[in-house]
């Protein structure tokens, strides 16, 4: 079991790993007022005054309509064009100046504080919005686009995604000279046949794209993945349900080196704000039963996961730098899962 050297400087760091969790609460809710509603630019004065008081970048509020004009997939594709028995096309607008989240998750300071960027547009925009039983089902939301901007950026070689969607990081990758094929993991049939009919003819590319209907779990392997250069797995809707599909892929323990998969920092997230208040049990000496007994559901579940994995380590902890390490170290994380 991991052990801990009671010193001032661990005292600290516990306090402060604790604090920082409660910062982002206080946080949040203090933006709830703010997030989608149009922004007037008094109601932008208070909210620069929040985001200086909690040290977060605010000098870019306004966003240019371009991210989403200018991006070569929505340039090209046009999704006015597709005509389903199950999806429909509708043409949707944000209102100018209405906040909303801009990205994922992004870290301030070493402890556990994060945000999620926001801002808002000038002018209003239109989005073309693909609806299946009255359900959003593909937008280009710009939390999404931002997000994929490293996997975009890492492409090359032979490319493999796990989730087709309406094809956006397949044709960005086509795009590029540094990306000779890019082949896809799809499971649902129906997606297939819409993005087959209606949205690859339409892109302008000659080379190789393979789509292959298949379950990812069937093709998550270590001689399958070792074909492709570069491998980008994004096959759940969010972090929220994702972090149930990415623990499934984990207890696989493959460890390739070139695989990513998509909002992985923010579900690792999650697993830290379980692992920091059980080190900080730990450090008190109090019940790890009691802690994992605090949980309900798939909390509780991760909770037994924390303690499983501490139960296999005999090493000591005597430094801030080791508390951190052991918290952001992305291995130790997915070891966790894996557990």
């Amino acid at each position: 079991m991991i052990k801990f050297e009671r010193n001032t400087e661990l005292n600290r760091a516990m306090k402060n790993l604790l604090r920082s969790m409660v910062d982002v609460d206080d946080y949040v809710t203090a933006i709830l007022n703010y997030t989608e509603r149009v922004l007037t630019p008094q109601k932008e004065k208070e909210l620069i005054k929040i985001l200086k008081k909690y040290k977060i970048p605010h000098d870019g509020l306004k966003y240019d309509v371009k991210i989403l004009t200018e991006n070569p997939y929505f340039r090209d594709v046009k999704l006015d064009s597709v005509e389903s028995k199950t999806v429909k096309y509708e043409r949707d607008t944000i209102r100018k100046r209405t906040l909303m989240s801009m990205n994922f998750h992004q870290p301030v300071g070493k402890y556990l504080f994060h945000y999620h960027p926001i801002g808002y547009f000038a002018t209003d925009l239109g989005l073309p919005v693909l609806k299946e039983g009255g359900k959003v089902w593909m937008s280009p939301v710009i939390s999404e686009i931002a997000s994929m901007g490293d996997g975009i950026a890492k492409g090359q070689g032979k490319c493999l995604t796990m989730g087709l969607g309406i094809g956006f990081l397949p044709y960005l990758w086509l795009l590029k000279d540094e990306v000779e094929s890019v082949t896809v993991v799809e499971v649902n049939a129906d997606v297939i046949q819409l993005f087959e009919t209606y949205i690859r003819p339409q892109f302008k590319t000659d080379k190789k794209l393979e789509i292959i209907h298949g379950d990812a779990f069937d093709y998550y392997n270590e001689a399958f993945l070792n074909q492709f250069d570069y491998v980008y797995v994004d096959f759940w809707e969010s972090s929220g349900d994702g972090l149930g599909l990415y623990t499934r892929l984990m207890q696989k323990r493959l460890g390739l080196p070139q695989i990513d998969y998509w909002v992985e920092d923010s579900m690792l997230y999650d697993v830290k704000y379980i692992l920091a208040p059980y080190l900080c049990a730990m450090y008190e000496g109090k019940s790890a039963a009691n802690f994992i007994f605090s949980f309900d559901g798939d909390l509780k579940e991760l909770a037994n996961k924390v303690n499983r994995y501490f139960k296999t380590r005999n090493d000591v902890i005597r430094t801030e730098a080791e508390l951190l390490g052991i918290i952001h170290g992305k291995e130790v994380l997915r070891e966790i899962l894996a557990q």
